[in-house]
């Protein structure tokens, strides 16, 4: 046997009071995402300050050992360090001078 659909009323005005609730339940709604992209940026920002930090001790550590070998270079080969470093100071003199 086929059924007969009910009639449903096309009537939809809401209460006020329902309003209230659907407003109060939206604000609620948008504290929760906002304390959540809260807690999302400041674990990004924990973990780019992790990083930075372990690239800035990379670095640290690649300078002072490049440091220590251009030290035993320079006393190793004390006037060639001098040549080179004269050479050097006479190319920038001229590069400054031309300006």
């Amino acid at each position: 046997m086929v059924q007969k659909p009910e009639i449903v009323s096309t009537t939809a005005e809401p209460s006020l009071s329902d309003v209230r609730a659907d407003l109060d339940q939206l604000r609620a709604d948008f504290a929760q995402l906002i304390d959540t992209l809260g807690k999302t940026a400041k674990h990004g920002v924990k973990g780019a300050k992790g990083e930075a930090t372990n690239a800035a001790e990379d670095v640290t550590d690649w300078a002072e050992g490049q440091f220590l070998t251009l030290r035993e270079s320079i006393r190793e080969q004390p006037i060639t360090a001098c040549a080179i470093a004269a050479g050097v100071g006479v190319i920038l003199g001229q590069i400054l001078l031309r300006r």
